[in-house]
Order: structure tokens, then sequence, then C-alpha cells
């Protein structure tokens, strides 16, 4: 896409692959270095792009059902299943910290029925230990 405002970051990604049906882990973070204000900017704008994706996700694969678990300004949460027995289970977290012009994406996923349950974890509190590390690495970025 010309101009697209990734290409202006600094990104990382750690994967943890598994065996089958176990939890599949990727991480995603992406900084823009420079100006906070615009940095912030365009790191709504990704925010923004990935939430829409999310939530046309049932038109792009309609084998798929989607459901946003928590949805506000600067953070979200999706769970997205497969229709279809054995298709997948995919736990999905965003969040952006304009303040500190960063975006950070935890997705954890694996086949239906999983080898081992995924423990019960609060959105809030995920999202939180996202956004904790942001807020050590860039001081007086959290409000």
């Amino acid at each position: 896409v010309p101009d697209d405002p990734r290409g202006f970051a600094v990104a990382a990604r750690a994967v943890v692959p598994q065996p089958e049906g176990q939890w599949q882990l990727q991480v995603q973070v992406m900084h823009w270095r420079g100006e906070t204000w615009r940095g912030g900017q365009l790191a709504s704008g990704v925010f923004d792009k990935g939430v829409a994706a999310l939530r046309a996700c049932q038109l792009t694969s309609p084998l798929t059902s989607p459901s946003l678990t928590t949805d506000s300004t600067n953070r979200m949460a999706a769970v997205v299943s497969g229709v279809l027995p054995g298709q997948g289970v995919l736990h999905q977290y965003l969040l952006v910290n304009p303040y500190n012009s960063t975006v950070v994406e935890v997705a954890m996923w694996t086949t239906v029925p999983p080898r081992v349950d995924r423990p019960s974890v609060p959105d809030a509190q995920v999202l939180d230990a996202m956004n904790a590390p942001l807020c050590t690495a860039y001081i007086d970025s959290c409000r």
C-alpha cells in the first residue's frame, strides 16, 4: 500500500510454535519513532484498521464467527472461531498507546478441540499486561 504508515515503524515479532492441538502464540510490537503526536496518529490509524479487519472477518472469511469481547478506544479483544467441525479458535488482543506511538498484538490459536484448555483470563488483565512494559519503556507515556 503506498504511504503505508507501517513503513515508518520499528517492529518486532515473536512466535512460539507448538505441536498440533497445542496453543500457538504470536506477539508483535510496532513503534513509531520521532514526534509522538505524529507517531500516535499513525499507531492509532493502524489499530483502527486492525479492529475494522476483525469486525469484517466474517465477510472476508465466511466460515468464521468473530466475537469482539472488548472494544474500546485503545484496546480490543476478540475470539474468532471456525464454524466447521475441527476448525480452530483464535484469541486476538490489540492495543494502541498513542502517547508512546506503539501498537501491540497478541494472538493465541489452536485447532479444536485443544489438547489443553486455555486458562480463563479476563481481557483487561491481558491488555493491561501488554501495556505495562510500554509504560516502563516510555516514561510518562501512560495516563
